[in-house]
């Protein structure tokens, strides 16, 4: 009986364990920890099998399982969560963000986030933190070293000074060669800001439009560098795109304010002499424009103004002239939200004094969004934000007279700032004589030599006065409808508006220009708007193989206008009203344009290792003749994550927690510019006089010079790229790195017309550039201990250009249309690369002696030759970040290497005999140098022969701009909570903030090789720039 029991139970235990063992249906709901709400696409995965679902709109699943099995609950961003199966058919969990994946889920073109294991392209994303924590008033500065392939490089026009944006190097020899920039999904218009001449012309540099974003505002920016990346934003992306994603608000209630104040001095100054004073061939001379004079040694003299002083250099440094300048910016933002609603404001105000006299900025930003969900399906998002700028004189570039960077390293050294600022107006008093010339009225000057060339810099700075306001709007309204949980809809309504006004005075009795007064004013408008849907779709198709389509579509709309009065000759002298002139002229131009687009976009995965993405676009653009106005871009991306697949048949890649392949192929373009299809004339009217004094308006119509192709076509890019990305030690050491080649074909070119037709130019589709390079980026975590945390990246990228091919009319094209004083070309020449400098070269001999004449001095080929080329061969930017408790602080490293510049300011100097290099030789000097017979040069000549010779050539003034400079330092304390918890802030940390401390390596001393006075295509040339500014202040931040 006994045994018989036994049997039965054993049975009963056997039965139960099978009935218990075979599959039953597992279900319930998946919520986040954070807020407890539902998380839809969660993915349920049995364990050690490959049986998936996700969870649906509301956070339901439902599995069939095994008792015994292990459920694994997975979603991007969140830590997994295993649960072994019980006895309960129902399974609750809850998910907890996970901080270091989040930094994996990166926001794609059109702003779809996607992991970034699934990309089969090189993108960086940095957060908000990054781009605030040093506090730069010019935010896409603070861009500079964190992203592998951007090379940022500002003008020398101070803090609202424009900056030049190119990814992986240029593209387009006639056309823009910087990278779209998109906000929220809304693409904005980041104008030039300056194109100037090497001669300035009145030229100043009205800044970047994407400055106008509010850095505080910015979640993130995704930097999409290649092609494939930006494919899907079409004929605008061939750059690639810079996307900023703006802050939302959140659930509950918060608010901020955050105050940092920074003063500004420059980073370096030349070296000035301080022996010799005014004067000419060791000779003093009132009127001379440099200091080749007598040895200063307190000697009286009678100067400029006829009076006897001490011959002395004094106190005429530029630190003389310039001022202390500070920017103080403030913001403050508040955000609340529920389960159904979320709002957002957000005020930000910068006040700037620049380091010139009488200049400065402020700027007040303003941004309300909302969110909402109006029902289980149904939400919203909208965004206003207005921008008001006013900006009081900024810096004239280059060779413009008024540029007082150019004039202080032409003033003598005897010459003082006091005296140029002694009298009222900065002006020669009634009665003063020069040179027996009465010059009452006249700018205060040195010399009149140059003929208004060179000028008072007070006069520049008080009376030669410029002016602008720019109010500015940007914003989207979006809808989105969700079908069921996989499948959603979305209207987005994008807008981007400014308006600008620019005000030029010139006042009465400047020399150079219109001595009777110059009057300028320029109102520009621009506006955009881009109208969006989209579909998108997100379901498996089986529990391996997963599918995420987009599709959609876009329509862009663009108009500009741009009016300008010109008043020459004021009748009132200093009354600066466009009608008070003798001359006027009035031209009003508009340009409009528009691009029709549809999309789309669909991504496999398998087992959530291998990716294929495919993507489609076309564009019917309006500035191309209907034959050629449809155009079609594809691309194709593919990634194999290594370590996924291994992990999931139970092996791995040894050290290695995360190994991936990528590549990937596109195709996108340049469109062409509104007008160029047909010849067409500018009309102007001009105001003269008869010789009775009548008024007689006169029309000029001004035909271009370049004659129009009417069957244009877009330019075209194709690129592929390749790319590994590897982790170790527990993801504490990575790297990725990137090889990238990219050809950019049918370029729109101007190119040398024959004459015979009447047109100099001519449009047309030719030519052939390549880039191509590798990108790294090596990020570790070497020390993680107790409360020490150490986190360094280095970023690498080398990038090689070649002109393939141009065309049979011309196998030249020139970069700088404008003159550069005969002596220097950038060029882009047919077996060439991209901004080549071509110029006068000294003549050498065979053994690369510098073949002197019969006088001893240098002699310059007639032709011009290669020198060099404005790209640097690498660029590198080092970052690290300490972290001990409360305590950080972080610094930033920028190197370039290789390039040559172009150093006007440094001809400018040694040609006028101020800087402390022309003091050798100045009694008799020898030149290193053979003669025409190749005998050793024996003929002795002066330190002021020497550089006045040296001015005709350009092989002279050709630096290596190597650099290496101190970036960006940050030192913060975040008060402890049991302080905080005491006071009504909920968190509080303090910031000791530096920018562009110190130029660790550089061999154009006292200049900065980077400086420039344009963005335009023609890089390479520094002539005049406002010295780099070094930044030391504070940052203050609380919550509430």
């Amino acid at each position: 009986m006994k045994q018989f029991l036994l049997k039965l139970m054993s049975l009963l235990l056997l039965l139960t364990t099978a009935a218990y063992a075979q599959d039953r249906t597992i279900t319930g709901t998946v919520t986040s920890a954070e807020d407890n709400q539902p998380m839809p696409s969660v993915t349920v995965l049995i364990k050690g099998t490959n049986t998936a679902t996700q969870t649906d709109i509301d956070g339901k699943y439902s599995i069939k399982a095994n008792a015994g099995s292990t459920l694994v609950f997975s979603f991007v961003g969140y830590t997994a969560r295993e649960v072994k199966l019980g006895s309960s058919a129902t399974i609750n969990i809850q998910l907890v963000t996970d901080s270091k994946q989040l930094g994996e889920v990166v926001v794609t073109a059109l702003g779809i986030k996607r992991e970034k294991k699934a990309l089969g392209y090189s993108m960086q994303e940095l957060k908000g933190d990054a781009l605030t924590e040093s506090r730069d008033p010019n935010m896409v500065n603070a861009l500079s070293g964190k992203v592998a392939g951007l090379q940022i490089k500002q003008n020398g026009t101070g803090p609202t000074g424009s900056t030049r944006i190119v990814l992986r190097g240029n593209n387009s020899l006639g056309s823009n060669n910087q990278p779209l920039v998109v906000v929220d999904g809304v693409p904005i218009d980041n104008y030039s800001g300056n194109t100037a001449d090497f001669w300035g012309n009145k030229s100043i540099d009205k800044g970047s439009g994407i400055n106008d974003v509010a850095s505080d505002d910015v979640e993130s920016i995704s930097v999409l560098k290649g092609p494939a990346a930006a494919a899907l934003y079409g004929s605008r992306a061939g750059n690639g795109v810079i996307m900023i994603t703006t802050k939302k608000g959140k659930k509950g209630f918060s608010a901020s304010l955050s105050s940092s104040l920074t003063v500004d001095n420059p980073m370096q100054t030349p070296d000035f002499q301080n022996v010799y004073g005014q004067g000419t061939l060791g000779v003093f001379n009132a009127n001379a424009t440099g200091s080749w004079g007598p040895k200063m040694e307190g000697q009286q003299v009678t100067d400029y103004t006829g009076k006897s002083v001490p011959f002395s250099a004094g106190n005429n440094n530029l630190n003389d002239f310039i001022e202390k300048g500070n920017t103080w910016t403030n913001n403050f933002e508040m955000s609340t939200g529920n389960d159904n609603t979320t709002f957002r404001a957000s005020l930000m105000r910068v006040d700037n004094k620049g380091i010139v006299p009488n200049s400065g900025f402020n700027k007040t930003s303003f941004t309300l969004r909302g969110t909402g969900k109006l029902n289980e399906k149904f939400s919203t998002d909208a965004k206003i934000s207005y921008s008001n700028q006013k900006t009081e004189n900024r810096i004239k570039v280059a060779g413009d007279p008024d540029n007082i960077f150019r004039n202080y390293l032409l003033m003598p050294r005897s010459v003082h700032f006091s005296d140029l600022r002694s009298t009222d107006g900065y002006a020669f008093p009634a009665g003063a004589q020069m040179d027996g010339v009465n010059v009452t009225g006249k700018p205060l000057s040195w010399t009149s030599n140059y003929a208004g060339l060179v000028r008072n810099p007070y006069w520049a700075a008080y009376n030669n006065t410029n002016n602008d306001r720019r109010n500015r709007f940007m914003g989207f309204l979006s809808f989105k409808y969700d079908l069921n949980s996989w499948l959603n809809v979305q209207v987005r309504q994008g807008m981007d508006m400014y308006n600008a006004q620019y005000n030029m005075r010139q006042a009465t009795n400047t020399p150079y220009w219109e001595t009777s007064g110059t009057y300028i004013v320029n109102d520009e408008k621009f506006y955009e708007s881009n109208t969006d849907f989209l579909v998108s779709l997100n379901k498996n198709i089986s529990p391996a193989l997963g599918f995420v389509a987009t599709a959609g579509g876009n329509t862009m709309y663009q108009r500009s206008n741009l009016m300008v009065g010109d008043a020459n000759g004021l009748f009132i002298p200093n009354f600066f009203k466009l009608n008070n002139g003798l001359n006027q002229r009035v031209a009003d131009t508009e340009a409009r344009k528009r691009i029709n687009s549809l999309y789309a976009t669909a991504s496999l995965s398998y087992n959530n290792y291998l990716y294929l993405d495919l993507s489609a676009r076309n564009d019917w653009t309006s500035t191309l003749s209907p034959d050629n106005r449809s155009y079609f871009y594809p691309s194709v991306g593919a990634s194999w994550v290594i370590s996924e697949m291994l992990e999931r048949k139970g092996s791995n890649l040894g050290p290695f927690s995360y190994a991936k392949v990528r590549a990937s192929w596109a195709q996108v373009g340049n469109d062409a510019l509104p007008y160029q299809l047909l010849n067409y004339m500018d009309i102007a009217v001009d105001r003269t006089t008869d010789p009775n004094g009548n008024i007689i308006p006169v029309i000029n119509a001004n035909a271009s010079n370049t004659k129009a192709l009417y069957d244009l076509k877009n330019e075209t890019i194709e690129s592929y790229e390749f790319g590994v990305e590897l982790k170790a030690l527990q993801n504490r050491v990575g790297l990725d790195i990137s090889y990238y080649n990219k050809d950019s074909k049918n370029q729109i070119l101007r190119v040398q017309s024959s004459g015979a037709d009447g047109y100099e130019y001519e449009y047309m589709n030719a030519g052939l550039v390549n880039n191509k390079g590798i990108e790294a980026v090596l990020f570790a975590n070497p020390v993680k201990s107790g409360k020490f945390n150490w986190d360094v990246s280095l970023n690498f990228a080398k990038n090689t250009n070649k002109i393939v091919e141009l065309t049979d009319k011309s196998k030249v094209q020139f970069l700088n249309d404008n003159s550069t004083g005969g002596f220097l070309q950038i060029v882009a020449k047919e077996g060439g690369a991209y901004g080549d400098l071509y110029g006068r070269a000294y003549i050498r001999d065979a053994q690369n002696n510098i073949v002197v004449d019969e006088t001893g001095l240098p002699t310059f080929t007639t032709e011009f030759v290669k020198l060099g080329n404005f790209n640097p061969q690498w660029m590198a930017g080092l970052n690290n970040n300490f972290n001990f408790g409360d305590v950080s602080l972080g610094f930033q490293v920028d190197m370039r290497y290789g390039g040559s510049v172009y150093m006007g300011s440094i001809r400018s100097g040694m040609t006028a005999g101020t800087l402390a290099g022309t003091l050798e030789g100045r009694d008799k000097m020898l030149v290193d140098g053979v003669t025409s017979t190749g005998a050793k040069n024996t003929v002795e000549t002066t330190s002021q022969n020497y550089w006045n010779r040296l001015d005709g050539g350009a092989e002279p003034w050709i630096y290596d701009a190597t650099n290496v400079r101190l970036r960006e330092v940050t030192l913060g304390y975040r008060f402890p909570k049991g302080l905080m918890s005491k006071s009504p802030f909920a968190s509080a940390k303090l910031s000791l903030v530096g920018r562009n401390l110190f130029m660790i390596y550089s061999k154009t001393k006292g200049f900065d090789p980077e400086s420039g006075y344009s963005n335009g295509n023609a890089q390479g040339i520094e002539f005049g720039s406002m010295p780099t500014l070094r930044s030391l202040g504070f940052n203050l931040n609380v919550t509430f």
